[in-house]
């Protein structure tokens, strides 16, 4: 009653008391008086009741612009008004603290307008007559040289704020002898940087450098939408980072449950499920649940998953080899350069369902090389059939397992060649037709419950693709965020399960076996024919 009666009345000095903090006041003391300083001067943004998540965010800023984090990721529904309430939380701070905690503000988007429109908001918000009236000596006249724009602007006590784009160069960018610390990333994310590669490793990489020139004890904080798992929120969500607090609110929970019930109903949200593109991502903030998925989350996340047997030069094998059943293997062959990863996958067709029986990844080793090592991890699988992908750089892993007198996938001859009989096409070749059939071909087979996938680093690999990465076409592998090697791998070894057959003899001891593998591998009879 006592604030009412203060607020109510003419006393500046008083009235500025009731939203003054400093470093002492304890968190939720600021909360309120943010709270009671944004209604008092900006009521037109509160059309409805606030939500509980709301005090969540206004915390989580705060924590953020004393210091206390490092990070804050803040990943709400479009509409939940984090945007609204992190502008707002900045011209209470730049007017309220009275230590001015923050000295140097910095408003990053990948679009220079989008920044620019939130420093122009703010400062809007300091202009206004009313706090004009209340805080007069905010754009006083000093006699230090200092700008007021709509895009950057520096308070009369020394506090800039800036708008720019994300890739700015931080290093020199001092404002009193001192760098930024606070930046606060908007925008960063949308469905045409995420249509590329290139502008996401490009958008993280200058995100960081941003980041990593913040003044000493400095924060950021992340206001967006969690669209996709391709992306950088995705992994702003999924680093480790110290100090980092990750807030993500849907519109509704899996309860069925509203975060925000005093401003949208079940109603509104059934019609945003009719309209909106992309409902799962935009209000749900599962990028998992959403139409870019590609393989059915909850078959993946049902999926049991078995530790290896035993491990033998990095291949992992979860199930023992019989010499009954069927089995192949699909390869994908990198460079050998650290870039993307050499894998294998062997699948036992015999079982029903399939299963995945052996995974390997390497991202050191030559193709050459590979063949070879191609070569062993069959002989534990009878010297099955296997198909490396002969795109790039698989032709030299052919070539070596064809002087090893492996059993290599051949494509099969098209029944309109007539007048020759062409070479044999060693290997498996993924294009623009092949790819999109192997992959739909896997997420059907998974699905329907056909192949169970055991291994735990391809069940999460499968997991991130979408189908922007099915047309992804960048040619250069370091320009590339994602590979998905074990799911390429094991998409082709699903491929073979027409073309698997039985490589090994039945009724043979374990002696006999082994002695037969040994012969193979030292030159001897061919096994598999």
């Amino acid at each position: 009653m006592e604030i009412q009666k203060i607020l109510q009345g003419s006393n500046i000095k008083e009235i500025r008391a009731v939203f003054s903090f400093n470093d002492k006041d304890k968190h939720e003391l600021v909360i309120f008086k943010f709270n009671l300083w944004a209604r008092y001067f900006f009521h037109q943004y509160f059309k409805s009741p606030d939500a509980p998540f709301h005090t969540d965010i206004d915390t989580n800023n705060l924590k953020a612009y004393r210091g206390e984090l490092t990070t804050f990721v803040d990943i709400a529904f479009r509409g939940a008004a984090k945007t609204a309430r992190t502008k707002l939380f900045l011209a209470f701070c730049i007017l309220n603290d009275l230590e001015h905690t923050k000295k140097y503000i910095k408003v990053l988007a990948a679009d220079l307008t989008n920044s620019k429109q939130i420093v122009t908001d703010v400062y809007n918000m300091l202009i206004l007559h009313r706090v004009g009236v209340m805080y007069p000596e905010v754009f006083q006249k000093t006699d230090l040289k200092r700008e007021e724009t709509m895009g950057s602007f520096t308070t009369s006590n020394g506090i800039k704020v800036i708008a720019d784009t994300i890739g700015t160069e931080q290093r020199g960018a001092i404002q009193e002898d001192s760098r930024p610390d606070l930046i606060w990333f908007e925008d960063f994310e949308n469905r045409t940087t995420l249509r590329s590669a290139v502008k996401t490793i490009s958008i993280w990489a200058n995100m960081e450098e941003a980041r990593t020139g913040l003044a000493k004890g400095g924060s950021s904080i992340y206001t967006c939408n969690y669209v996709s798992e391709q992306g950088n929120v995705h992994k702003l969500v999924t680093r480790e980072t110290y100090n980092k607090v990750v807030l993500i609110i849907p519109i509704i929970t899996d309860e069925g449950e509203l975060t925000w019930a005093k401003r949208y109903s079940k109603e509104d949200v059934e019609q945003m499920k009719q309209d909106d593109e992309d409902f799962e991502g935009e209000r749900l903030c599962k990028p998992s649940a959403s139409k870019d998925i590609l393989f059915d989350r909850e078959t993946l996340d049902n999926m049991k998953v078995l530790q290896p047997i035993r491990e033998i030069a990095g291949l992992k094998i979860f199930k023992e080899f019989d010499p009954s059943h069927r089995y192949a293997s699909g390869h994908d062959v990198a460079g050998g350069v650290g870039l993307d990863s050499s894998t294998s996958v062997f699948i036992d067709f015999e079982q029903l369902p399939a299963q995945v029986v052996a995974t390997f990844n390497n991202n050191m080793i030559r193709p050459e090389v590979f063949g070879d090592e191609i070569q062993r991890q069959s002989s534990y699988f009878g010297f099955c059939l296997v198909a490396p992908e002969k795109n790039n750089h698989g032709h030299a892993t052919i070539a070596r397992l064809r002087q090893l007198e492996a059993d290599i996938f051949i494509t099969p001859k098209k029944a309109t060649t007539i007048l020759s009989t062409p070479a044999k096409e060693y290997g498996w070749h993924t294009n623009a037709m092949t790819k999109p059939r192997m992959l739909f071909a896997l997420s059907k087979a998974i699905e329907d419950g056909h192949l169970m996938l055991n291994d735990e680093d391809l069940i999460q690999d499968i997991k991130g693709y979408t189908r922007n990465d099915l047309i992804e076409n960048e040619n250069d592998p370091r320009l590339t965020t994602r590979h998905f090697d074990l799911l390429i791998a094991c998409a082709i070894a699903w491929q073979m399960k027409d073309f698997a057959t039985y490589h090994r003899p039945k009724g043979l001891t374990e002696m006999e076996i082994y002695e037969l593998q040994q012969e193979r591998n030292f030159g001897g009879t061919n096994l598999s024919r």
